[in-house]
């Protein structure tokens, strides 16, 4: 089958195939993951489970963390012989973005999912738009599934769980739910609540990015499964890497580079690591700090280019935008760091760093905590304050002999537990595991 360059292989649609989701004599949903489920991946040079039918549901315009997922994951199941439908609600750059890579699309411009906003009064009223709007959606999205013969149905956006949970209710096929945040608590947990009672009346399986996100979404009625993200190895190589110079960004050669690839906003404290760097002004060779994200013309981005300025340190900070080759900067950068301000739910960009052979000094809270091991493949900073980085970093540039070791470490680390194959590998055993559960559970 020819393919663009660059393109994902799409196989043929098949003929319709389902799997029945059985109910108990009183037609409460038997929730397919109450049963016990090994963690570990199998080994993907013994897999022999068949290739299947996948959709994803999406909103179109999905970017940054959300986008890398679904299309890591689509891709790497597509490699697989899976057949991936990307089914949108709306039309958007993702969805464009999804064709580029040679996926099948079909949109079906419902226009946007309405949302809670946090904390307000008028919340009340939303959820009843919310469940309308739903219910409207659900039975577009359970036609569509039938027309292009779904095995398996995927969702990550909360608001949309209950769309693709009921729609996949409906068609009597598993949905499965990559939470791509942790679940927060506000109105008394009235979120958590919502979305525990939506895993149990659909059979909706939620697949957790760590053992955090999982904590937050708690284990009644229905226990999460941790499923750590991966990073396609081929192309976070080192070796086969066209790496950017520093002399290509402005960086001196003899500089210590550190580096946030993340957007630029108050939460992902990129000023806090700014202020720990100005903190250190004695150090030698001089620290730099290379932020690749944007809006570069935003508040925080000119307000960090004021503090820079102030502090004679103008040309030590460097903010070239969004880019959407992140691997290349790599050899530039000596650590990287993700400062996330609340707990990261899991953090790709921690992942990436590590692959590329980098350490990694991290907020040790969420994700990071569990993916980077203290002193060996990164360093763990207690609090996301800027006097907290500062020790991070002191302690960081203290252990720089260790840096090729470290680097090194971190690459075994990623490329052994937090590759796309080994992510790929996992969601493919729990959805066997789902659909035996399903065929060998009684029903009327």
């Amino acid at each position: 089958m020819a393919v663009a360059p660059g393109s994902i292989p799409i196989p043929a649609r098949p003929a319709a195939a389902c799997v029945i989701l059985p109910t108990t004599q009183d037609k409460t949903p038997i929730h397919p993951m109450n049963r016990s489920m090994p963690q570990p991946p199998p080994d993907p040079t013994t897999d022999t489970s068949p290739a299947r039918a996948a959709a994803y549901l999406v909103e179109g315009g999905e970017v940054y963390g959300v986008a890398q997922m679904v299309l890591a994951e689509a891709g790497g199941l597509a490699a697989r012989g899976w057949r991936i439908e990307i089914i949108s609600l709306n039309p958007g750059r993702f969805v464009d973005e999804c064709r580029s890579a040679g996926l099948n699309v079909t949109a079906l411009g419902f226009g946007p999912s309405p949302r809670l906003t946090r904390g307000s009064l008028r919340d009340v009223r939303t959820l009843w738009t919310l469940q309308r709007y739903q219910r409207r959606a659900a039975r577009q999205v359970a036609r569509t599934l039938s027309e292009l013969s779904i095995d398996v149905v995927n969702v990550a956006w909360p608001n949309l769980m209950g769309i693709a949970g009921r729609a996949a209710h409906a068609r009597r096929v598993p949905c499965f739910w990559a939470m791509p945040n942790a679940v927060g608590s506000r109105w008394l947990g009235l979120n958590r609540w919502i979305y525990q009672h939506q895993c149990q009346e659909y059979g909706v399986v939620p697949l957790a990015t760590s053992k955090y996100t999982a904590s937050t979404l708690g284990d009644q009625p229905v226990k999460p499964i941790v499923r750590y993200l991966g990073v396609d190895q081929n192309r976070f190589n080192p070796v086969t890497t066209n790496s950017i110079q520093r002399h290509d960004i402005g960086i001196p050669d003899h500089a210590i580079v550190l580096s946030i690839i993340a957007r630029i906003g108050p939460e992902k404290g990129q000023d806090r690591v700014l202020q720990a760097m100005l903190s250190l002004a004695s150090t030698s060779p001089p620290l730099h700090l290379l932020l690749l994200g944007g809006p570069t013309d935003g508040p925080l981005a000119n307000a960090l280019r004021d503090t820079a300025q102030r502090a004679g340190a103008a040309d030590r900070l460097h903010m070239p935008g969004v880019v959407t080759d992140p691997h290349r900067y790599y050899n530039a950068i000596d650590i990287a760091i993700n400062c996330r301000i609340d707990p990261e739910p899991f953090g790709l960009s921690v992942i990436e760093a590590m692959m590329m052979r980098t350490p990694v000094l991290v907020h040790a809270s969420g994700g990071p905590a569990e993916t980077v091991i203290d002193g060996v493949t990164g360093w763990h900073v207690p609090a996301p304050t800027a006097e907290a980085f500062t020790a991070g970093l002191r302690r960081a540039i203290t252990d720089q002999p260790r840096w090729d070791q470290m680097g090194a470490a971190a690459q075994a680390h990623a490329n052994e537990h937090f590759t796309r194959d080994r992510m790929v590998d996992h969601y493919i055993q729990i959805v066997e595991q789902t659909l035996n559960a399903a065929r060998t559970t009684p029903h009327d």
